[in-house]
């Protein structure tokens, strides 16, 4: 009896890192969709920056008529890098942060007890 018991549980653990894993895989593919927009957007806004140039040194050179595009394309950059940011901050949530040792700053793997690096022992 306890022998089924035992498989009961460790059947009810399997079940229980399945669930964390497939989570943990939907955030990954979220981050994943989140980088391919911010990098999408960071063209757009390198784009908007050359024709803001551009449209700047035609106005320089006596252009007229162009100050209400470089409005717009300023406003609409300002406005893709509130985004950038608002994804980059989704981004960083989703993104474990791997822990740090106290002592030498190093990134430590997980379930370290010891620090790689200088050796000093991992507290909780």
């Amino acid at each position: 009896m306890e022998f089924i018991k035992n498989i009961g549980e460790k059947a009810k653990d399997i079940g229980e890192k399945a669930k964390g894993l497939t989570r943990r895989s939907g955030e990954l593919l979220e981050v994943t969709k989140m980088r391919y927009e911010v990098n999408k957007l960071e063209k757009i806004v390198k784009n908007n920056l050359e024709a803001i140039g551009e449209l700047s040194y035609r106005n320089f050179k006596g252009e007229e008529g162009l100050g209400e595009e470089i409005q717009r394309l300023n406003q609409s950059t300002q406005g893709l890098e509130k985004e950038i940011d608002m994804l980059n901050e989704q981004i960083a949530k989703l993104t474990p942060k791997p822990p740090i040792c106290p002592k030498c700053n190093a990134e430590l793997p997980e379930e370290a007890k010891y620090c790689p690096a200088c050796g000093d022992k991992v507290t909780e």
